[in-house]
């Protein structure tokens, strides 16, 4: 079968052909491309947008479609768009378009420009739910307090990205309800797709991990570093770190060494270069809590990091407003971390509260902060949730399973549609 593929990044083996930069982002996507390019059934063609003039090239069975434009073509409407899907279409005559994403525009001008072809939509983030969920129980005088006259006039503020993520949740339904057949991997990704287009077609597909995460050393007990916590990149109010933040003042009541340890950005010094606003209010949360020893920002972490980070950890959380699969408790699990994460989206599909992990009602950090000092006092508990989220993450993440389950999809979408 001939694949086409849309997606919202130069994938890092072709940025090494042609030496540019390109996102760090989306690992189980190229984990994915090689299963599903590795597959003697398959003919997978790869179109994305990027600063430079067409280009139609193949590397290691996987050939590629770049589209000159770069992040405007992807962020914007533009007709052109339309002109460029059906290029694509000529040069490789799909039997299946898979969509990955909403979050950008090429996918709907494609359901525009050949709506007679099998479409396959994979949801990432939804958006109307993050549009709705953004500032993180936030209000709107908090929000306006923590923007500077320069994020302001940048159009960079919490309020301004809440805007955008709106603007963008208008296009990701017109998407929906132009599709048929969508795939996603727990029940709230179902249940919110199915809200908007109940005529849609549902699979479940798991992700698979980045490469390290299959090989890393798993976590335990005894080679822990006590009283640390690890959690995901929270540069912006969603991610829910000013809950955490609170709830890391009550446990250093009791624990006074405890640390966290949070990825992303560019850090130096244990500290966040240029701080978005949003990090320049929880920097004064910090001071003013007096946890400016007790914190440390890492900066982006390739994926052997992230893993390592994880085994040393006495705990991760994962304290989001809202999320779907979290990538991040979803390696955490995967390398056997005592978890934790808030009551929200399709985490709740990954961790069961008090068998192998702890859940939460996103605003209440006093509880948050409880569950923490649980797994930092009782070893035997935290191994109890290592053991089980282990074996869960194990399942989920076949890789050998989850290609196969997509190729299946593959077929089903192609004789139905």
């Amino acid at each position: 079968m001939r694949v086409l593929w849309i997606v919202n990044m130069v994938f890092p083996a072709v940025a090494a052909h042609l030496g540019i930069k390109t996102s760090a982002s989306g690992g189980w996507l190229l984990d994915l491309a090689r299963g599903v390019g590795a597959s003697s059934d398959v003919e997978l063609t790869v179109m994305t947008y990027y600063d430079g003039p067409f280009r139609d090239l193949t590397l290691n069975g996987v050939r590629y479609l770049l589209f000159s434009g770069g992040s405007k073509r992807l962020l914007y409407e533009n007709p052109k768009t339309e002109e460029d899907c059906k290029k694509a279409v000529a040069l490789c005559n799909p039997d299946l378009v898979h969509i990955h994403g909403t979050e950008y525009a090429p996918g709907l001008s494609m359901l525009k420009a050949h709506p007679e072809l099998p479409t396959l939509l994979t949801i990432q983030g939804i958006l109307c739910r993050i549009s709705e969920e953004y500032s993180g129980g936030m209000s709107v005088f908090e929000l306006l307090k923590m923007s500077s006259l320069r994020d302001i006039l940048r159009l960079k503020t919490p309020i301004a990205f809440k805007w955008l993520y709106k603007h963008n949740a208008k296009r990701e339904a017109e998407v929906l309800r132009r599709v048929r057949f969508v795939t996603g991997r727990t029940d709230w990704d179902k249940a919110t797709m199915l809200a908007v287009n109940p005529n849609l077609q549902y699979f479940r597909c798991n992700y698979n991990l980045r490469d390290a995460f299959y090989t890393a050393p798993k976590w335990s007990a005894q080679e822990m570093e006590r009283h640390t916590i690890m959690t995901g990149a929270a540069l912006y109010s969603l991610k829910g770190l000013h809950i955490l933040i609170r709830a890391l003042a009550i446990v250093k009541q009791q624990y006074p060494d405890v640390r966290l340890y949070i990825p992303g950005g560019n850090a130096k010094d244990g500290r966040i270069v240029n701080p978005p606003s949003y990090i320049l209010y929880i920097e004064k949360m910090m001071r003013e809590l007096h946890l400016e020893d007790n914190v440390v920002f890492t900066g982006s972490l390739p994926a052997e990091q992230v893993a390592a980070h994880l085994k040393k950890a006495n705990v991760c959380v994962v304290p989001s407003a809202i999320e779907g699969a979290s990538a991040t408790l979803c390696e955490a699990m995967m390398v056997g971390t005592p978890s934790i994460c808030a009551f929200r989206g399709g985490m709740t599909d990954l961790l069961t509260d008090k068998v192998n992990g702890f859940t939460y009602d996103f605003p209440e950090y006093p509880l948050l902060a409880q569950r923490i000092m649980e797994l930092f006092a009782d070893d035997t508990l935290a191994s109890s949730f290592s053991e089980k989220t282990i074996a869960l993450a194990q399942q989920r993440h076949d890789r050998k399973a989850n290609i196969e389950r997509t190729l299946q999809v593959y077929g089903e979408v192609i004789q139905n549609g």
